[in-house]
């Protein structure tokens, strides 16, 4: 389990570095072949190539960072989730730049020994 939370942790603070860098192949690595993300409002983005394209856009238009505080992770066997808070910098265009609070469940599938995938993403604003 200690090495599951730890590859978690891991995957969560590569996450931030890679939007930093606004690197959308990079998040979309760590994505199973089939994961999904749900977002409220939208259809499910499903697949590594719509994730990737969803990243893409996302990062060449209003989000400049994203900061994970994940709060618990509980692993069981292959499966592990993780849920926490986030933060959400937006800056569209000809706009201030704002904040955007909110939370997350995250689903991991572990791939091999110590490679473990996001399978389904969800997150949702505050408010």
């Amino acid at each position: 389990m200690e090495d599951a939370v730890r590859a978690i942790r891991a995957m969560d603070r590569e996450f931030m570095e890679n939007v930093a860098a606004k690197s959308a192949s990079r998040i979309a690595a760590v994505y199973a072949d089939d994961a999904r993300i749900l977002m409220p409002g939208q259809p499910v983005i499903a697949g590594r190539s719509e994730i990737l394209a969803f990243y893409q856009a996302a990062l060449a238009g209003p989000v400049q960072a994203i900061t994970l505080d994940t709060t618990q992770i509980e692993v069981s066997g292959d499966l592990a989730y993780a849920f926490g808070n986030n933060t959400v910098m937006l800056q569209p265009a000809g706009e201030a730049a704002r904040e955007v609070k909110g939370k997350y469940v995250v689903v991991y599938r572990r791939q091999t020994a110590d490679d473990w995938k996001i399978v389904v993403d969800s997150y949702s604003n505050d408010g």
